[in-house]
């Protein structure tokens, strides 16, 4: 029974892994459910921002997820109180990086500077419910907002504050004698050439010329001629970025030819596996390479543009890993190349470029299964055959064809035949002959008997302890370490034997574990906690390498694995990283945790066609590209048998197939399959928590009191390829030298008290592979002084102030006398106030002056100390300046001078071939956010709009 459920697992498993009509590409898909945050299960938009952010539209409200975490916006209370009325059609976001929501109950508009929503009702005449009904939402090139609703098409206007219904469209509520059909608005979409797209629900595309109020209809006539739409019933409109138009409808999928005017149709066909699963067309997206995902009523498909075929991908009950529902909703492409997939049971998300990894462990009452899963060896013959040797159970021949696992046979008469079964390791020579070291000796495979049997070297050795090491050197002398013993080595042609120790060869000791020869001819070989030792060709004595606090040595005496790769470059694996040794400087260099590697204990390189290292350790399996020094780890979550491997157990066989195994079964994969993520991350301050507060950054900065420090700041890295391998660096650029590594998974740096004044927090992150940004991101943190905890000076004064009212009381006779004290006082007053007053002047003449001539505001960093060292003042007298002679803040006076210098810049033609960000950042501003905020708060116009307003 057990067999067959075995075999059962194993088919499931077939299915999971190949698609359903057997394209070669596994794909995992990651679920996201209301247990995950999720307001719904029926997720029915989603939208990338400008910053990175994923935004999910479901039955009941908005998520929003940063890839570590998905938190609930709540929709305004009029008219959303009730769960009913909170599904979310669409959501776009506009120039200004602010969100518009699709409802049926109407429009939301999300101020994401304020944090603040407003509810739009839509106009209507009659039919109350169709009208507010929206479908979707369009965003021009001019940032119009369009609104696609069940009754018809409406525009924002922005001086207005409302929508209005669009007279140029077919249909509006006073004009009766259209059909129902062509006031339904399913999708909106904009062309290459700015040319709005109408799919309706059932009167097929209208596409809309709005500058020149001219419209062109396609619909299928009853009987379909050649070229027409498929259906009238549009559910998708995608533009790819070819700028060809792609149409979902509800009876397969159209593609416009613009010369002919006309759409090529794909549809499903009985018997035919490449075809779309079915017609019913929900979404389109689009990949990197520009193939086209494709949701639809039964199941989620893959359109190879190349080979003009589709492969399908539709849940399974049994597999954890299909996808989780059949009816797709919507898909959509992020900029890091991962794929988010909405169904009628939550997000599937997953990465293309998932390394599939082959499992073999042992299965009860299975023959043909891995006999121990504690492996100590594993080689691969010139036939391409795999024997692995086990803890417990001998040597096992693994065929990669079949997949399956049989037990090697050893000679009834080799002697200590039961010590045999426990395996220190293997190697096959130059002629392919296979040896395998054990607690009784040598093994060796005899191809004729195909039997082991004990090796003496032609009589001249015999072990009486454990080998654990075994090479046949460029000359075809064999080295054999055996325990306590030293290394023997064996010349066959002399038949000669000698013994290399501690004593005579100047081994650390005499416990060998790894022998390796390089190109050169030098024999390195590890000694147990005795580091390294090499011996030059021709000498006899070893010369040793060791760990100590000298710059330049081997980091940790525990050597795993001695390793020459094909540039000739020699790799040594450590309990404490990853060393290069460096030939002309006799050195080491080291590489941990911090750079990239997933634990420090490295235990087995290999190297695949491209020059990348494969490193087990003992927190995962890594992917080391040397070129462009970058990590890709894997843990047992990706399917590996375990985190920790074990060494000497790790080959590739003649196909190019890589093996690594430790204490929970083997892995195989091929590495070719697998592409390092070449994104590059930006650095988002996505919120930030004070004293239990929490709040969104938007401003990148955040003010606190000097007294109220318990600050913690969520970053993330919008880079959506398993996020949870992401790496964040950070440093406080008024306190800390260097960059702090947060741990694998964590996101929430706790920041120290600082003192009273202005630091930056400087953030840097990478990608699932530890490929880094480029530039940190600088979050502001200004920390003031907080005068309530002097309250208990202001009791004094007041307690101090009654005590001189009372002696002002007693004292009537000195009271005239101190009245004309005050009077006096005030007459000082006024006459200091006008030299304080001239005093200001000259400041700010200066400040003005210093300001237009040197500019100091085009340096993005420029601090207030800066500023006052710049001007030889103190920064109390900046401050003073600034504050009663001038009445402004630091940042408001450096802003004006920088949204003065945009607008000179743009008026001046020299610069008319230079972008909008580019003469932003030229003067200043060190972000496109921060960029349009202030601009549009000196001048109450975005710059786009600045720019037309000049152009007119």
């Amino acid at each position: 029974m057990r067999l067959i459920k075995y075999i059962l697992a194993m088919v499931f498993a077939c299915l999971l892994f190949t698609p359903t009509n057997a394209k070669s590409k596994e794909i995992r898909f990651q679920k996201f459910t209301t247990a995950d945050g999720l307001h719904s299960n029926v997720v029915y938009s989603m939208l990338q921002d400008s910053k990175g952010l994923i935004w999910l539209g479901t039955k009941e409200g908005l998520n929003r997820c940063d890839g570590y975490q998905i938190v609930n916006y709540p929709l305004p209370q009029v008219p959303f109180a009730k769960h009913a009325d909170q599904r979310i059609n669409v959501l776009i976001e506009d120039k200004d990086q602010n969100i518009w929501m699709g409802t049926q109950m109407g429009i939301v508009f999300l101020n994401r500077e304020l944090g603040k929503m407003i509810y739009y009702q839509l106009p209507y005449d009659v039919n109350k419910a169709q009208s507010l009904y929206v479908n979707d939402l369009a965003v021009s090139a001019s940032n119009e907002i369009w609104a696609g609703t069940r009754n018809g098409l409406f525009k924002f206007n922005r001086k207005q504050g409302q929508f209005e219904q669009y007279k140029h469209f077919p249909f509006n509520s006073k004009t009766v004698s259209y059909s129902k059909g062509e006031r339904l608005i399913n999708e909106l979409c904009f062309d290459k050439n700015e040319h709005l797209w109408i799919g309706t629900s059932g009167n097929g595309i209208t596409i809309l010329d709005i500058e020149k109020n001219k419209k062109q209809l396609f619909r299928r006539s009853r009987k379909r001629k050649a070229g027409e739409l498929v259906s009238n019933y549009i559910e998708d409109l995608f533009k790819d970025r070819e700028g060809k138009m792609w149409i979902a409808t509800a009876g397969g999928l159209n593609l416009f030819q613009d010369e002919k005017e006309s759409f090529l149709t794909y549809r499903h066909s009985e018997g035919n596996k490449f075809s779309l699963s079915d017609n019913y067309i929900t979404a389109i997206s689009e990949d990197a390479k520009g193939n086209l995902w494709i949701g639809t009523k039964k199941g989620l498909n893959f359109f190879d543009r190349e080979e003009e075929r589709f492969y399908n991908y539709q849940h399974h009950p049994l597999l954890k890993e299909s996808i989780s529902s059949n009816n797709i909703l919507t898909v959509m492409s992020e900029r890091s190349g991962s794929f988010w997939v909405g169904t009628m049971q939550g997000i599937n998300h997953f990465s293309p470029n998932n390394l599939p990894f082959e499992l073999y462990q042992n299965i009860p009452q299975n023959k043909y299964s891995l006999p121990d899963n504690t492996l100590r060896a594993v080689v691969s013959d010139e036939l391409g055959n795999v024997w692995v040797g086990m803890m417990r159970d001998g040597i096992s021949h693994f065929d990669p064809v079949k997949k399956e696992f049989r037990p090697a046979k050893v000679s009834d008469a080799t002697k200590r035949k039961k010590r045999h079964k426990a395996v220190r390791t293997a190697y096959v020579d130059r002629k392919g002959q296979i040896f395998f070291g054990t607690d009784a000796g040598v093994l060796k495979y005899n191809t004729r008997s195909k039997v082991f049997k004990n090796f003496t070297a032609k009589g001249k050795l015999f072990f009486q302890k454990s080998v654990f090491e075994i090479l046949e050197d460029d000359e075809g002398n064999y080295w054999f370490s055996e325990l306590d013993k030293g290394i023997w080595k064996w010349n066959p042609q002399k038949g000669s034997v000698e013994l290399l120790d501690k004593e005579k060869n100047d081994l650390t000791n005499q416990n060998v574990k790894v022998i390796s020869q390089v190109t050169n001819g030098d024999i390195w070989v590890s000694c147990h906690m005795g580091g390294l030792c090499r011996l030059k060709r021709g000498e006899s004595r070893f010369q040793s390498y060791r760990a100590s606090n000298q710059k330049g040595s081997l980091s940790s005496n525990r050597v795993y694995d001695i390793f020459e790769d094909s540039k000739g470059n020699l790799w040594i694996a450590t309990s404490n990283g990853l060393n290069l040794y460096n030939e002309k400087e006799d050195t080491f260099t080291s590489l941990d945790e911090k750079d990239g590697l997933p634990g420090n204990v490295v235990l087995s390189i290999l190297e695949d066609e491209t020059n990348r290292l494969w490193l087990g350790t003992n927190k995962g399996l890594s992917c080391f590209d040397i070129e462009k020094q970058q990590f890709a780890n894997f843990y047992q979550e990706d399917g590996l048998q375990g985190n920790i491997f074990e060494y000497k157990v790790a080959c590739i066989d003649t196909s190019g197939q890589m093996y690594f195994g430790g204490n929970n079964g083997l892995n195989s994969f091929y590495p070719s399959d697998f592409k390092m993520n070449s994104f590059t991350p930006e650095a988002q301050f996505v919120s930030y928590s004070n004293s239990g507060e929490s709040r969104e950054i938007f401003q990148e900065k955040v003010d606190l009191y000097h007294t109220d420090q318990n600050l913690s700041v969520t970053v993330a890295s919008m880079s959506y390829w398993e996020p949870e391998k992401n790496r964040i660096r950070y440093r406080i650029s008024t306190i800390d030298t260097s960059f702090t590594l947060l741990p694998l998974g964590e996101h929430r740096i706790v920041v120290p008290k600082l003192p009273i004044g202005e630091h930056q927090l400087e953030v840097l992150v990478s990608n699932n592979h530890m490929k880094w940004g480029t530039s940190p991101a600088v979050l502001t943190i200004d920390v003031n002084r907080n005068w309530k905890q002097y309250s208990w000076i202001l009791y004094l004064v007041v307690l101090a102030f009654i005590l001189s009212v009372g002696a002002v009381v007693y004292a009537n006779r000195r009271k005239q006398q101190e009245q004309k004290t005050v009077k006096a006082k005030g007459a000082t007053k006024k006459a200091s106030s006008a030299p304080k007053k001239k005093e200001w002047e000259e400041s700010i003449q200066t400040l003005n002056h210093f300001m237009e001539e040197e500019k100091p505001y085009l340096d993005k960093r420029l601090t207030k100390s800066q500023l006052a060292i710049q001007l030889s003042w103190s920064e109390v007298q900046l401050s003073n300046t600034l504050r009663d002679g001038l009445q402004i803040s630091f940042n408001d006076f450096i802003n004006t001078y920088r949204v003065n210098e945009v607008k000179s810049r743009l008026q001046d033609p020299q610069n008319k071939d230079y972008t909008l960000l580019a003469i932003a950042e030229d003067c200043g501003f060190n972000s496109k956010t921060s960029f349009y905020r202030i601009f549009k708060k000196f001048t109450d116009l975005t710059p786009s709009e600045y720019l037309e307003k000049q152009e007119k």
